[in-house]
Order: C-alpha cells, then sequence, then structure tokens
C-alpha cells in the first residue's frame, strides 16, 4: 500500500488563484446586464429658503451620492429622462448652542461665556413625481437631519467643523428620503403620501 504523491505545476497553480481571488467564477451562460430594472432618478437643485449659503447645492449633491451608492439606480441628467424626478425645497436652517465653555476676560475683570458645542438643524419638504404620468408618488414636508460639532476658537477651524456637520445634517436626509424612494416601485402611486 503506497501513496502517490500529487505534483502541481506552480504555474497552473498560480492562475487558479489568481482566476479565484479576482471573483471570476466559470460559467456556462453569459453575464448580462439587465437595464430594464434600472431606475432613472433626477435630482434637480433644491430650493433653498434659508439664509445659508450654498446649502443647496450641497443637499442636492449628497442626495445624488446617497442615490448612487445601490444597485440598480442611475441619476437622469434631465428629468425628460427619468422614471422618477425628487423635487426639493430647504425651508429651515438653524444653529443651536448646547453648551458654554466660561472665559476669563482681564481686560474687563469678569468670565464670559463661549459656545463650546452647536447643533445644525435641517428641514426639508420633498416631492417625488413621476414625469411620464405626471403624478405625485410620495411627499412629505419637514423632514428633519441634525448633527453636532465643537466649536473652536479659531474662526477657520469653527467653519469647517460647521460645514461637516451640514453634511451630517444632510446626509442624514439624504438617507431618509432614500427610504422612501426604495418603497417606490415604477408605475404604482404611494398610499403614504402626506403634505
Amino acid at each position: 500500500m503506497g501513496f502517490k504523491i500529487l505534483t502541481v505545476n506552480p504555474l497552473i497553480a498560480l492562475m487558479g488563484l489568481l482566476v479565484y481571488g479576482c471573483g471570476y467564477l466559470a460559467s456556462s451562460q453569459p453575464f448580462r446586464s439587465d437595464e430594464t430594472h434600472l431606475r432613472r432618478i433626477a435630482v434637480p437643485v433644491f430650493v433653498n429658503d434659508t439664509l445659508e449659503p450654498a446649502l443647496e447645492a450641497k443637499l442636492t449633491r449628497l442626495i445624488k451620492q446617497e442615490f448612487l451608492t445601490h444597485r440598480g439606480v442611475r441619476i437622469a441628467p434631465d428629468p425628460v429622462q427619468a422614471d422618477w424626478v425628487v423635487e426639493g425645497r430647504i425651508t429651515g436652517f438653524s444653529e443651536t448652542t448646547l453648551s458654554l465653555n466660561p472665559v476669563f476676560r482681564a481686560d474687563k475683570n469678569q468670565t464670559e461665556y463661549q459656545a463650546a458645542e452647536n447643533r445644525i438643524s435641517l428641514s426639508v419638504d420633498i416631492r417625488i413625481l413621476d414625469p411620464q404620468e405626471r403624478a405625485v408618488l410620495w411627499q412629505q414636508g419637514g423632514i428633519q437631519g441634525s448633527a453636532e460639532y465643537v466649536v473652536s476658537p479659531d474662526p477657520g477651524v469653527s467653519r469647517s467643523a460647521k460645514d461637516l456637520a451640514i453634511d451630517e445634517a444632510a446626509k442624514r436626509i439624504a438617507e431618509e428620503i432614500w427610504i422612501q424612494v426604495s418603497r417606490l416601485k415604477i408605475g404604482e402611486p404611494s398610499q403614504n403620501s402626506s403634505e
């Protein structure tokens, strides 16, 4: 009773590992991209009713980015080419102080309080439209997103932290809008529309 030692050509073994490691699989059917289930969504720049500059461009960009992270979605450059159009209006922007730091002012011989942490809050009204049917599929007012940031004595650092908080609040709104969009079916109006 003897054992045979199996020898494998190292080049063939290496090719096998590379092919396996790259995600290639043997298949008897060719890969086909199924574009029929792809949702084309247009997101025109939102209307900004607040005094915070450039908020509309930032929120619109973040919503598009959120949609692109999910399979089956393509951003349509023109609403005419879209299955759905997401329209929005930024109705509220606020900055609230959450905590204060005491700062002794020697020139005034007194203690003053400066903001240590602030909260950014955004409010948005959204409508999702079917441009072919000219129908509102879903709408909701007052979608909220908020985020906090630490205030720095350096105005440049504080502005950067505030911008990051605005991004985070806008991202939370984008995620909520995606949740609503993902529940819709092409050609079927939503029963959960609210104003």
